[in-house]
């Protein structure tokens, strides 16, 4: 049975009520959480926005200020006593397909009940045919699941939080939501890829290690540089470039972006080594190949240049390219090779897409000892290009599939070049085409960051479901105007949330409106982060 909370005072309109609470009220009535009004047999869905303790005697007063120096408080306020107010923002009555605008404001004195008068379906309107995943809960209820849209994921996901605010536990919390779909009676998972920074995702991959088992996935897998001592472990690759996936314009402008950082002002480099990539595709030599093969690559660049009678500037500046790129990708991190061994390449998006597969990319100190961001974030850039051009073919072919691609850290990858000063970014022109198009062709993104501010601003313009934990007063207002705006009651909040609170906002949220919530517990536990402190001083106690 649903509680009474309180009761509607006087005054009243269609948008704004103002509620005396109940002594229950007063005990579990937070701002921020939702409460509902009945009135005329309908049930208004109410956000709390401010909660004020009023008396009809504490003012400044004569009689008061004498009563409180002659220290007589508790008398006086066990005598006169003192209320509650509550101040409520209606958001709309509660429909079977949703909430629907409120047209008749409440009476004084209709009853303000917990969200126990309605079921979750009922407040989100959500059907048997929705596709949803239900994450745990609102605030105030600890038993009221909240249901996120699974088809409003193609338009992008942000996730935000100050250091230990609980962001990469929301978003191994909604992995975990991904690996368990109910879909006609059945188990289902989203395929995904994982962008690891620190290590956040490790211990799902243990997890599936151990158990052989996490959701419907059919494998975690692990893929690290070869520099790493983890390559040896069961279900881990090393990452290896297929570079023949690539057209020659393609390969063209990773290489040069990877030597001077952009593109801007390249494009004699660009037009002179793109055509010796075609070049020795003519004369049949694969890509992998040629940057094995230094000869090769003179031989396909001096006939590209006695064919376009190029400056000798630009061919200066095209050998520096291709000898950075030789000498990190195939000398120094071994990245390229001609063996059959799992490559990043079609086959490898094929298998993600249809076992499906949770494949982690493990670019923590762990899995990349020694390799430096800009490495990173060439592969980061080819594993989204690879993506794109599969998922063109896919959409060309009429073949439906989706993926969600999750980035950790991504002001390291599609940095706000005006506020974050990470040089270049090697990534950052394809992972801003996949959040244009992607959603076109089925392909999610999942932005993961400290700091809001620092991330490209083309890319945030595209997210269209956030959830907000404990951001710093820089990103505060600059996080509320790219969601499209938050209440005062709950804006406020976003500098001082707790731990595994967050506010959820946008179209996977079926509410349509900001919604608190504290994030469930895991099933696979999250180590990283903690320190045992205490065990490490008994070890230096007994030294």
């Amino acid at each position: 049975m649903p509680k009474v909370l309180g009761y509607v005072l006087r005054g009243a309109t269609t948008h704004r009520v103002r509620a005396l609470l109940t002594e229950d009220g007063e005990r579990v009535v937070r701002e921020g959480m939702l409460v509902t009004v009945k009135s005329r047999s309908q049930l208004i869905v109410s956000r709390v926005d401010s909660l004020q303790y009023e008396s009809q005697f504490f003012g400044e007063s004569d009689l008061t200020a004498s009563i409180v120096r002659e220290g007589s408080v508790d008398v006086l306020a066990q005598t006169l006593g003192f209320y509650c107010v509550a101040e409520l923002t209606l958001l709309g009555v509660a429909s079977p397909r949703g909430l629907r605008e409120v047209d008749v404001p409440p009476k004084p004195g209709d009853p303000v009940l917990d969200l126990e008068a309605l079921s979750p379906e009922a407040l989100f309107g959500v059907s048997k045919h929705d596709v949803v995943v239900w994450i745990d809960s609102l605030v105030g209820y600890e038993n009221f699941s909240i249901p996120l849209k699974l088809d409003a994921m193609t338009m992008h996901v942000g996730i935000f939080g100050e250091t230990g605010s609980g962001k990469s536990y929301t978003m191994g919390y909604i992995l975990e939501k991904l690996s368990s779909i109910k879909v006609d009676g059945r188990e289902a998972a989203f395929p995904t890829i994982v962008i690891d920074a620190n290590g956040d995702y490790i211990d799902i991959f243990e997890h599936f290690q151990k158990f052989r088992r996490f959701g419907a996935y059919r494998e975690v897998r692990r893929y690290v540089f070869e520099s790493s001592h983890h390559r040896y472990q069961p279900h881990t690759y090393t990452i290896k470039l297929d570079l023949d996936e690539l057209e020659p314009r393609e390969l063209a402008e990773l290489v040069i972006a990877y030597r001077f950082g952009n593109l801007e002002s390249n494009e004699l480099q660009l037009h002179l080594l793109s055509r010796a990539l075609e070049i020795a595709r003519e004369m049949g030599v694969s890509f992998n190949r040629l940057f094995l093969n230094p000869r090769l690559i003179d031989e396909s660049l001096d006939r590209a240049t006695r064919e376009l009678d190029v400056h000798p500037q630009t061919l200066r500046a095209v050998r520096s390219a291709i000898s950075k790129f030789r000498c990190d990708l195939v000398d120094r991190y071994r990245m390229i090779s001609l063996g059959e061994e799992h490559k990043l390449d079609r086959s490898f998006v094929e298998d993600v897409t249809t076992e499906p597969l949770l494949v982690i990319m493990d670019f923590s100190a762990d899995g990349s000892p020694g390799i430096p961001l800009i490495v990173k974030q060439l592969v980061v850039a080819f594993l989204a290009k690879l993506v794109f051009k599969t998922f063109t073919t896919y959409k060309i072919r009429g073949d439906q599939r989706h993926l969600l691609m999750v980035i950790e850290e991504a002001q390291n990858y599609v940095p706000n070049s005006r506020t974050y000063p990470v040089g270049f970014s090697v990534a950052r022109d394809i992972v801003s085409l996949i959040a244009t198009q992607g959603r076109k062709f089925g392909v999610c993104l999942a932005i993961v960051s400290q700091r809001p501010l620092f991330v490209d601003p083309v890319v945030l313009s595209m997210i269209n479901t956030w959830f907000i934990h404990r951001v710093s007063p820089e990103d505060a207002n600059y996080i509320s105007r790219l969601c499209g705006g938050l209440p005062p009651s709950l804006e406020k909040r976003l500098v001082s949330l707790s731990r595994g609170m967050c506010i959820v906002v946008g179209q996977m949220n079926p509410l349509n409106v900001p919604l608190l919530v504290k994030i469930g517990k895991r099933t696979v536990s999250h180590r990283m982060g903690r320190a045992d402190v205490l065990e490490s001083l008994r070890r230096l106690a007994r030294q």
